[in-house]
């Protein structure tokens, strides 16, 4: 059974880590192992916001080493060089350490980058940048860096379809990663964080109150939705890894505290593509000069991301019409054979960016940074922004080293593990079956028990992760949330009421009625 909120109520930490995605489960993750007494929680599930909805790349940071404009951008602004390679770096070392320690979380794909005549970046350019990166990184995975004449291009998959092919000089194609599936990763370091001594719990609301005199947080706690009397407990210090939600936890204590985060918006849509282009995609800049991607995502394809500042409502992040229709018309601008139209999109989802707010940047700065927030009035407390998905695992590391300069741990080190939820490897076994039916269904939710989750979209998309791979009948639905349901005590009217719960989220967030509609059969 889950925790209730009474029984934290005056328990006393060394860390309380507010914010459950994926960075803040990679903080808790190393301050268990070195010996903290952590508490984790977040407002909403365990790796449901960001991290759920981003471009899923295990990139090996070639965008990071665009100039801009051009090459005299870096030339007339060394420091942002400098910040340039250090996360180049950061990318290829997590490009690495993924890739070898949990290859089973990963998908290798080919990617390519078309350089045309005349436009701002040349093949010497796309050269200059792969030697770079493999200095900056390790050798292992190996980055397969070779640039290609038209001819030779012309006879890959996918790159045959890319526009103007007659003014092309050249592609350059290299091998790239996916991961596959970000919120299992997360929930499997939070589970990891508990095995080594972490106290974790979801939906829970945090709120700092007051600093002790001797030091230390008093931070009160509250089920989301309200079902107890919030309840208190300290900590000696904090990290505020709420993500786009990072200013309301500032701000419960300090109104006035400056601000933290600026959001960016990254749609997708998913689409189907012929056979052939499995495995294979695209990275390019599109009509704005942004980057933008075509991703190989199992037998389907996705577009996008767009790139716009959100201001809207953080809870409800969905693509409207008018960014499916934009992002359509980039994938036929980038691959015109394709024809795309509105009924050719499978599914979409989109999130925001916690990027780094600078006044005098209009859309924030993407360098992953530690803030102190004793100069907003919170003294230890420290906040984490525009930290990547891929690059969670440093994230973490770079947290631990910051709090051991702070503040030594209670406990004795523990070993820490990345190796994946063996559910992992059921789901995957059934992914190409075609109806599940109640002892299946039962199987899986037998796996998840203790993995807190509390509704049917938890179990769906990130506990099994089989909403976002195959179609799911009602029929199917409806004996998951039987199965779930005999796990968590659910009377058959909430059994009905989560079937409508998921099925609203997901018209809601998902575009078409299902994340994978009828079109992807």
């Amino acid at each position: 059974m889950r925790m209730t909120l009474s029984s934290l109520r005056g328990a006393v930490f060394d860390v309380a880590v507010i914010g459950g995605g994926i960075n803040g489960a990679s903080a808790a993750q190393q301050l268990a192992a070195a010996g903290y007494r952590t508490l984790i929680v977040e407002k909403g599930d365990f790796g449901s916001g960001s991290t759920a909805r981003s471009s899923r790349l295990l990139h090996c940071g070639l965008r990071y080493l665009a100039p801009g404009r051009s090459m005299f951008d870096f030339v007339r602004r060394p420091a942002r060089f400098v910040e340039a390679m250090r996360m180049a770096r950061q990318a290829m070392q997590a490009r690495s350490d993924v890739v070898r320690t949990s290859p089973s979380s990963v998908n290798r794909m080919q990617f390519c980058f078309p350089i045309y005549r005349g436009d701002r970046y040349r093949g010497w350019q796309l050269d200059a940048a792969f030697r770079i990166l493999s200095a900056l990184g390790p050798a292992d995975p190996p980055l397969d860096y070779e640039r290609l004449a038209p001819g030779a291009a012309a006879q890959r998959p996918l790159i045959r379809w890319l526009r103007d092919f007659d003014s092309l000089d050249s592609v350059a194609v290299f091998r790239e990663y996916q991961l596959d599936w970000p919120e299992r990763i997360c929930m499997d370091a939070v589970l990891e964080a508990e095995r080594l001594g972490a106290v974790a719990r979801n939906y829970t609301l945090a709120r700092l109150i007051t600093r002790d005199r001797s030091g230390g947080w008093s931070i009160a706690l509250e089920d989301v939705p309200a079902a107890e009397p919030d309840i208190r407990i300290r900590a000696k210090l904090v990290l505020n890894m709420a993500g786009i939600w990072i200013d309301d936890v500032i701000r419960s204590a300090n109104p006035s505290a400056e601000r933290k985060i600026l959001g960016t918006k990254g749609c997708h849509i998913v689409v189907r593509l012929p056979d052939e282009c499995r495995g294979y995609g695209i990275a390019t800049l599109n009509s704005r000069q942004e980057p933008f991607y075509c991703i190989p995502w199992h037998d389907l394809h996705y577009f996008g991301p767009t790139e716009t500042v959100y201001e809207g409502d953080r809870d409800r992040i969905c693509v409207t019409e008018d960014e499916i229709e934009w992002i359509v018309g980039e994938a036929n601008r980038l691959l015109p054979p394709l024809k795309l139209t509105r009924t050719d999109v499978i599914s979409t989802w989109a999130g925001v960016r916690p990027l780094t707010y600078d006044a005098a940047l209009l859309a924030g700065r993407r360098s992953r940074e530690i803030h102190d927030l004793q100069s907003d009035g919170l003294p230890d407390v420290l906040a984490m922004t525009a930290g990547p998905v891929m690059t969670h695992r440093s994230a973490g590391q770079e947290l631990l080293e910051v709090v051991k300069s702070r503040l030594s741990p209670s406990g004795p080190e523990r070993d820490r593990s990345y190796a994946p939820s063996p559910l992992r490897f059921t789901r995957d076994r059934l992914i190409d079956v075609g109806h599940l039916g109640p002892a299946q269904w039962a199987s899986l939710a037998s796996k998840v028990e203790g993995e807190h989750a509390v509704s049917l979209t938890d179990f769906l998309f990130r506990r099994t992760g089989l909403a976002w791979r195959r179609l799911l009948s009602d029929d199917e639905i409806r004996q998951a949330a039987n199965a779930i349901a005999l796990q968590l005590g659910w009377p058959s009217h909430q059994i009905e009421l989560e079937i409508e719960k998921y099925q609203a989220e997901v018209r809601s967030l998902h575009s078409p009625p299902n994340p994978l509609s009828e079109a992807a059969e």
